[in-house]
């Protein structure tokens, strides 16, 4: 004889708030690594959605690096823009160069882009992909591949865990390297481990 367990009363699903979702990629949300902290209140909002020190360290270097190479004729800009692609699919991105002939403060309203950058870059993620109904590698898949449709001409992952980068282009193989090896960004040539070396006196 088997036992089975039933339930006697039907389970109530969570709902998860909207302040929660850190995009949407074909109406699928991506809430916030650590959303169910917030809804069990174990978190706040503030404490999931911060950088962390290594991210924020990583992003800025980057930023610092690109300005005097491309800040004349483009926004180089960090932080998390949304970028709206469809009404079910609206990215979230950590750093991105933008031509400044296709926008300007007078075109700025209080809404999410859409014209697509020149530039993602993504570090790590903030995405809760234990929620996702794909993996993490699949996660990342989809989001360069719908940035990339939408007419993104580059896409770069920068993983910090295991210090490797992933450049994506259209029509081109996607590659995937070290910190030490050399990459390309609208066709400058640097190195992540470079960038670092120089800020922390390492050419001196």
């Amino acid at each position: 004889m088997v036992a089975v367990k039933t339930k006697s009363k039907k389970e109530k699903k969570q709902v998860v708030p909207d302040y929660l979702i850190y995009e949407m990629l074909d109406g699928i949300p991506v809430y916030y690594r650590g959303y169910k902290d917030v809804l069990n209140k174990a978190k706040t909002l503030e404490d999931i959605m911060a950088y962390g020190a290594l991210q924020i360290f990583l992003i800025n270097l980057l930023k610092d690096y690109f300005h005097p190479i491309f800040g004349k004729e483009n926004w180089v800009w960090s932080g998390e823009a949304g970028l709206h692609i469809t009404h079910k699919t609206n990215p979230s991105l950590d750093f991105i160069i933008l031509p400044k002939s296709a926008f300007s403060y007078k075109k700025a309203k209080n809404k999410y882009l859409d014209t697509p950058p020149k530039v993602v870059i993504e570090v790590d993620t903030k995405a809760d992909i234990e929620s996702l109904p794909f993996t993490g590698s699949e996660y990342v898949q989809k989001k360069t591949q719908e940035l990339l449709d939408f007419g993104v001409a580059e896409v770069l992952w920068f993983f910090t865990l295991t210090e490797k980068v992933m450049t994506a282009r259209p029509n081109q193989p996607w590659l995937t390297v070290d910190w030490k090896d050399t990459i390309e960004v609208m066709g400058h040539s640097f190195s992540v481990q470079q960038v670092i070396e120089a800020s922390e006196g390492g050419n001196d």
